[in-house]
């Protein structure tokens, strides 16, 4: 069956028509494609190329979540480098502080760059920053979490 939107799907629902056994298999087939696709497409996963200075890759508004978890890696391919950096944070925000734990780094080849969090006025921000010696690089995260 072809992927429909979740509108399109929503509409043959809604019609007070019975749905046919077309439009079940139409629904899980969307919905199986989806779930496939959670932290492969869409806002939760982005790359981000040509950063040479310390840079906010994301943020989000603090009142909205309770806890986000961040998957980062950063890398440097261009000029004859081969340098990987790979993290994953868990943030935990309870309405005035947010609490960070930074795990899993590993790394191929040495310093490439930091990344930070910090809460910047009413939201809550990633930054990468860095290593001078070794830009441009490029990051790709993706973020999944918990609302309020």
């Amino acid at each position: 069956m072809p992927r429909a939107t979740l509108s399109e799907i929503k509409a043959k629902f809604e019609t007070g028509d019975v749905p046919t056994g077309a439009d079940y298999a139409q629904l899980i087939d969307t919905l199986a494609a989806q779930a496939t696709e959670l932290g492969t497409t869409g806002n939760n996963e982005e790359t981000i190329s040509g950063i040479e200075n310390a840079t906010t890759i994301d943020s989000f508004p603090a009142a909205s979540w309770r806890m986000i978890k961040y998957l980062v890696s950063i890398s440097k391919i261009t000029g004859g480098a081969n340098k990987f950096f790979a993290t994953e944070l868990t943030i935990l925000i309870d309405g005035t502080s947010v609490n960070v734990s930074q795990y899993g780094i590993i790394d191929n080849d040495g310093d490439i760059g930091t990344v930070s969090v910090s809460k910047v006025g009413s939201n809550v921000t990633l930054v990468v920053t860095p290593n001078p010696a070794v830009t441009p690089i490029t990051v790709r995260f993706a973020r999944m979490g918990l609302k309020a």
